[in-house]
């Protein structure tokens, strides 16, 4: 089934304020989760609004939690988040990192005690649309082992970096696991195998399975012993700069992804490289990797970030694709169900 855009950011709003959220944290969680959607993410939008509502009712989410400035010296700011809603939490730590790097060239916040920002290039592009690069990321609750061993020790981490381009921003968002818990909760959701092995089964085999893998927690490291690395790093940088937990640390105190450290790095572009220097630079990079040939004759290579504008204008058109047990167990909150 599909669901116009202003239909499902009404429900997801009306959920929301019915928990107590303000109205103007309820828009923006609202909007951006309904975007996510409208633009093919749909594991980060639509799908993953339940659960932010279980935690809402769990107690763990403070819907009037705002970030509180803790320190302040010259680019860098550190926030704590209150444990409040993720999306405007980020939001405005973003914004605070755009407003830095307009005064000093490049900015850089920290968060603590916040929660799921849901998908991560949301700020990548805020700040493109401002002509700024970032560079954003969260640590996580452990969902993967690391190189070499079989329990979760290290979050999934997911980063996100973008460049500003007028005929399409450069935005990358990724998990250091080769496929992202939403990803593996999706592939639940429509019954069907994963493209290619994602981690191990309960007999230590690679399966394609999701089910296999949300019970067993081995989820492969993107590129192996490079993507537990770069988790690791990831991690120690979040906590570190924020003075926040550690995914160690959200372990112990939550055991679930909640009470999160976040950084948000805003870089001027127009300090280093004039704006036609800087379009000509990402459109070169850009068309010669879509002049790449292709595996399969008659197959698409695609930049990052390609696909998004496609699939917006499809779902604005069409309708927002939804799940209808998702939809259903969506409208029951508006309910008063949970």
């Amino acid at each position: 089934m599909r669901v116009p855009f202003a239909e499902v950011q009404r429900v997801l709003k009306e959920a929301l304020i019915r928990r107590g959220c303000p109205e103007d944290v309820a828009e923006q969680t609202a909007r951006e989760m309904t975007n996510n959607s409208l633009e093919g993410v749909y594991t980060h939008g639509i799908n993953r609004f339940y659960s932010l509502i279980k935690g809402i009712d769990g107690g763990f989410i403070n819907v009037h939690g705002r970030p509180v400035l803790v320190e302040r010296f010259a680019a860098v700011e550190r926030y704590d988040g209150q444990m409040g809603l993720g999306v405007p939490n980020a939001l405005f730590c973003l914004d605070r990192a755009l407003e830095l790097a307009r005064e000093y060239g490049i900015g850089l916040v920290a968060l603590r005690n916040t929660n799921h920002w849901m998908r991560g290039a949301t700020y990548g592009l805020r700040a493109c649309e401002q002509g700024m690069a970032a560079i954003c990321w969260t640590n996580t609750v452990p969902n993967m082992p690391t190189w070499g061993a079989v329990d979760p020790r290290l979050g999934n981490n997911p980063i996100t970096l973008a460049f500003p381009r007028p005929q399409g921003h450069v935005v990358v968002d990724v998990a250091m696991t080769q496929f992202s818990y939403g990803a593996l909760e999706l592939a639940k959701l429509e019954a069907r195998q994963l493209p290619m092995p994602g981690g191990y089964d309960e007999q230590g085999e690679l399966t394609t399975d999701p089910v296999q893998l949300m019970r067993t927690l081995r989820l492969l490291p993107m590129g192996y012993w490079k993507g537990a690395a770069l988790s690791i790093i990831l991690d120690v940088l979040a906590a570190a700069l924020s003075d926040g937990n550690s995914a160690g640390e959200i372990s112990k105190k939550f055991n679930n992804n909640f009470g999160v450290s976040q950084v948000f790095i805003a870089i001027d572009v127009a300090r280093l490289v004039s704006p036609e220097r800087a379009a000509e630079i990402a459109d070169q990079v850009v068309e010669d990797v879509l002049g790449s040939q292709p595996v399969e004759e008659g197959g698409r290579v695609v930049c990052p970030g390609q696909r998004r504008l496609e699939v917006r204008a499809e779902n604005l058109k069409l309708g927002i694709p939804v799940n209808e047990r998702v939809w259903s167990k969506i409208l029951s909150l508006g309910e008063g169900g949970a």
